[in-house]
């Protein structure tokens, strides 16, 4: 993920404790959320409280797992640095980060196991344990298809007035196209695309460096030089109440039991 360094321009890794350009402090280097987890002990009690089955899903929280098919992270104790990573079906290791921003490292295991949680979810949202009462199930899936109607009805609407706000203040949520970069505005949310990781990562705020013809559009166009944004994985970053000690759908199921990391992830892909 690219920012920019705010005393020469230049664009640079956002991982990078200081600009190679001018030497300068990167101001963006620590960068993750107040409200979640900044240490590995931190995390590990996030996981305890939401009753999350680590061992299945196949996370290790500080520890340098070396078996196949497992994502984990840990701290170097020869280097000092911390150490995110995927280990593939085939063995192989994927590094997703190394370096010193233990906070840094921590947010992203933690976004990773999110999805795996979504994953779980996903996967067995038939298993509906109250089937022995079909006719109330019927009301039930009546009720929510009602909510569901109504929910797409309030974010059009909701759309269209925040699209109007947006040009008043020149402001527009979308994709933009940056110093050859593409990246994608919600509100004061700001993400950049990684070619490298073919993903969308957070970012600094990009609004000052917004020029006439930096707005791709809205809507996502087979010709940007990025996949589509998935508005689904990061609009819990535009909710100030996402906590997983709030209640949110985080926490572990007892219906998500019956998935099987094992045969049922993405072990080929580097994340």
């Amino acid at each position: 993920m690219k920012v920019y360094c705010d005393y020469c321009g230049n664009h640079i890794e956002a991982t990078a404790e200081e600009c190679p350009h001018c030497g300068a402090v990167n101001t963006h280097f620590a960068r993750t959320a107040s409200d979640t987890p900044q240490t590995i002990d931190e995390l590990k009690a996030y996981c305890a409280a939401n009753n999350l089955p680590l061992e299945r899903m196949h996370v290790h929280l500080g520890e340098d797992y070396k078996a196949p098919k497992a994502f984990g992270i840990y701290k170097d104790q020869g280097t000092g640095h911390f150490v995110v990573y995927k280990n593939k079906a085939n063995g192989e290791r994927a590094v997703r980060y190394e370096g010193t921003d233990e906070a840094y490292a921590v947010n992203e295991i933690y976004l990773k196991i999110k999805d795996l949680v979504m994953d779980a979810r996903q996967a067995t949202s038939g298993n509906n344990r109250s089937s022995a009462r079909p006719q109330q199930g019927k009301q039930k899936g009546s009720n929510l298809i009602s909510i569901i109607l109504m929910i797409a009805i309030i974010i059009i609407i909701f759309s269209v007035f925040a699209n109007g706000i947006a040009k008043i203040f020149g402001k527009k949520n979308g994709y933009y196209e940056i110093d050859g970069d593409t990246y994608y505005r919600h509100g004061n949310y700001w993400y950049a695309y990684d070619q490298d990781y073919d993903s969308w990562d957070q970012t600094s705020n990009m609004d000052s460096y917004v020029e006439d013809d930096s707005y791709l559009g809205r809507y996502y166009d087979d010709d940007y030089d990025a996949e589509e944004f998935p508005q689904e994985e990061f609009s819990q970053d535009w909710d100030t109440n996402d906590d997983w000690n709030g209640g949110n759908d985080n926490s572990w199921d007892d219906s998500y039991d019956s998935y099987d990391y094992d045969s049922g992830g993405d072990w080929d892909s580097d994340w």
